[in-house]
């Protein structure tokens, strides 16, 4: 899996130059996500001035701030980087719902920032404390790229006892209780998540080294694979992990927007033999069959051109679940991707009571095609969180510099409504989440490892940790 598709199962950042890019919010979402594309190719000078345009524009958005911070720490501007995180921190509220989440993160990225400027006695206290909030929060993956952190950090504090010895070259000099320790930590890491392959490396590193019985389960990717495979009797063209849908169907109100444009049809999803629009439908069918009775569905539709009336247009409730089916099962593709101005019109398929949970669940190959006025998609969408309006988003795209348009609307859309967005991964039938995460970038591994004797014979279980020139 390329390091990109890595980089986007979380977040990302910010700042450059003296004038701010033109275009709004929209504008900004497309230099972050080609600032995330271009660090997850370690192209980080490139990520640089992205990260840069998009702090310029939206200085407020956090993730901004902290994608800057880590940039500029792989460029050797630790420093600078440590000021954006310190100025971004006041954006934080406890007001917002993921207040918790984000002083997790914050101090995460802070400590990764020194670990990238080797102050890893600096790092080890953030990384440390950035683990104890996430615990409180919710123990899962994410705690397994801090502890592998923090194992490296530990590995690598080691003062300044560099040596150089002609024979050997420059390396750092590692007791092996230190290795020990970092041992503990990585194997910490693979007890939230057996499939962390950084951890994975540095456990079976240290215990070759150490000649220790490597005593936590590893999970190989193949593993990873099977494990949530789901066949459903009637819809058998749904994804294999489908159940993961469960989650955006968790509201008062559900309204499907569905992109019914003409490359729907012409693109297939290979593990499946079946066209987009094919896999979309029994999506949608699948998850009318598992809502709970109580919620209220409605259906609107994206195609045709920039004026067309939509084919279906249902408001939330109005039908029953058995007429819903009967107008998916016979839906038929249309045009484009008139996004916005569908878009726009969505809210009024929903009740008039802003108290209820509501939620647009769009699924689309594309992005939109029409200007409808001049309106900003990515402003326009802050609008949908105040309606209490959340836009949860599935994707068939791949995330390519050629969809930078389309994966910035996506990104704005739903960070703007706090809402999620999952790609099909069309190679192994699986749901996966999409954002862009630098959390999931942050896995460092340990340097070359080998026993030596700079001290003298007296001095037992002393290793060289070999850095790169």
């Amino acid at each position: 899996m390329n390091k990109f598709r890595l980089l986007l199962l979380g977040l990302v950042l910010i700042t450059t130059s003296a004038s701010p890019p033109v275009g709004g919010q929209k504008e900004a979402y497309k230099h972050y996500f080609k600032g995330a594309f271009f660090y997850g190719e370690e192209r980080y000078q490139t990520a640089l001035g992205h990260f840069r345009q998009a702090y310029s524009a939206v200085p407020e958005e956090f993730n901004f701030a902290l994608s800057l911070a880590l940039c500029l720490s792989r460029v050797g501007k630790a420093k600078e980087g440590l000021a954006i995180i310190s100025k971004g921190e006041k954006s934080i509220r406890e007001r917002d719902p993921e207040f918790a989440k984000k002083r997790a993160l914050k101090y995460f990225i802070e400590g990764m920032v020194y670990l990238y400027g080797e102050q890893f006695h600096q790092a080890i206290p953030l990384i440390k404390t950035s683990i104890k909030l996430q615990e409180e929060i919710k123990k899962d993956r994410t705690l397994s790229i801090f502890y592998n952190a923090l194992g490296y950090a530990q590995m690598m504090d080691q003062g300044k006892n560099s040596h150089k010895k002609n024979d050997l070259g420059s390396h750092l000099h590692v007791h092996t209780r230190d290795m020990i320790r970092s041992r503990d930590a990585f194997a910490q890491a693979l007890l939230f998540d057996s499939y962390n392959q950084g951890a994975r490396y540095n456990y079976k590193v240290l215990s070759d080294s150490l000649q220790l019985e490597q005593d936590v389960k590893m999970g190989s990717l193949a593993e990873e694979d099977v494990d949530t495979v789901e066949i459903h009797p009637t819809y058998g063209n749904l994804p294999y992990n489908a159940s993961q849908l469960q989650s955006f169907t968790e509201y008062d109100e559900v309204v499907f927007l569905l992109d019914i444009s003409g490359s729907m049809v012409m693109e297939k999803v290979t593990c499946k033999n079946q066209t987009r629009f094919q896999v979309m439908k029994e999506i949608a069918l699948y998850m009318l069959e598992i809502m709970d009775p109580a919620v209220k569905v409605g259906i609107g539709t994206i195609g045709g051109d920039c004026g067309t009336t939509p084919r279906l247009w249902i408001p939330a409730g109005s039908r029953s679940r058995k007429d819903l089916k009967y107008d998916l099962e016979f839906l038929v593709p249309d045009g484009t991707t008139p996004l916005l101005n569908i878009l726009q019109e969505t809210p009024t398929l929903f009740g008039k009571s802003s108290g209820k949970e509501r939620s647009i669940f769009f699924i689309s190959d594309g992005a939109n095609i029409c200007r409808a006025g001049g309106v900003d998609i990515c402003e326009w969408s802050e609008g949908l969180n105040r309606k209490n309006i959340t836009l949860n988003i599935l994707t068939f795209l791949y995330a390519s510099l050629a969809n930078t348009n389309a994966f910035a609307e996506y990104t704005c859309l739903a960070e703007n409504t706090e809402g999620e967005i999952l790609y099909l991964d069309i190679n192994r039938c699986k749901l996966k989440p999409f954002n862009f995460n630098l959390v999931h970038s942050c896995m460092p591994e340990i340097p070359t490892l080998k026993k030596v004797d700079c001290w003298g014979p007296a001095v037992e279980n002393l290793w060289g940790v070999f850095l790169e020139d």
